[in-house]
């Protein structure tokens, strides 16, 4: 008797019978199921306050809005991070302040400043705008957007400052758009999706910049496009050129 001819029919027999059953796609689903909760769970670990639930809520928009299935949003927005992520390696920042220790000084109306920065952890990075020569308008943790004295703003050691290539009347016109959301935006963790939500609202800082741009100055200030913009994406734009570092 040949078992190996024996061995090898069953094995094709059960292989046929395990995928008429619909064994096979029952394992693939499940399969997809796995890899879709490690990519949500990638998500929030990398968006530290952000709620599930407000990420699932948006992305169903996305799905509906682009046409797309859930798990290419989700991969989407996986590839993204990961690319901030790799830009976070090669820059030194001190986790755990936010305030770091040196002031990012005075400087032109429109400008943008830039500097190392975490929420819980993780380093985001911040950026926020000049509305006059001394003051910044910008979206924080627990507050929301707000405005704070420029001598006042401690930063890291290497943040920069920015200028936006766009005709002044428009840049004015973002400044005073991002200037009237202090005191009436509060402030979101969502980074993964937040070119895809509204533009009145809780935002963070790099949306609240994003957003100014966009609606008064007609130019999308961010580096890659995508679903999310980060503050690295503000701060190398195309649309910028720097000014100054801070050392």
């Amino acid at each position: 008797m040949n078992f190996k001819k024996i061995f090898l029919t069953t094995t094709v027999t059960s292989s046929l019978l395990f995928t008429s059953l619909g064994f096979e796609s029952v394992v693939s689903a499940e399969e997809k199921v796995s890899t879709k909760e490690h990519i949500l769970n990638f998500i929030l670990e990398k968006n530290p306050g952000l709620e599930k639930e407000e990420l699932m809520t948006d992305i169903n928009k996305i799905v509906a809005n682009q046409k797309k299935s859930e798990m290419e949003i989700l991969e989407q927005i996986q590839i993204e991070l990961k690319s901030q992520e790799n830009t976070n390696k090669g820059e030194v920042t001190t986790l755990g302040n936010n305030k770091g220790t040196k002031i990012i000084g005075n400087s032109k109306k429109g400008n943008i400043y830039y500097t190392n920065a975490d929420t819980w952890g993780l380093n985001h990075g911040h950026v926020g705008m000049y509305y006059k020569k001394t003051h910044i308008v910008e979206s924080v943790p627990k507050v929301g957007v707000r405005s704070i004295s420029a001598k006042k703003r401690k930063v890291e050691k290497g943040a920069v400052v920015k200028s936006v290539k766009v005709a002044t009347k428009k840049k004015n016109a973002a400044v005073d758009w991002g200037k009237g959301r202090i005191k009436k935006d509060g402030y979101s963790y969502n980074f993964a999706t937040n070119r895809t939500t509204g533009h009145y609202g809780n935002k963070n800082c790099s949306k609240l910049i994003w957003s100014a741009f966009k609606l008064k100055a007609k130019i999308d200030i961010d580096k890659n496009g995508g679903l999310g913009v980060y503050p690295r994406d503000v701060r190398d734009s195309g649309y910028t050129k720097l000014v100054r570092k801070v050392k």
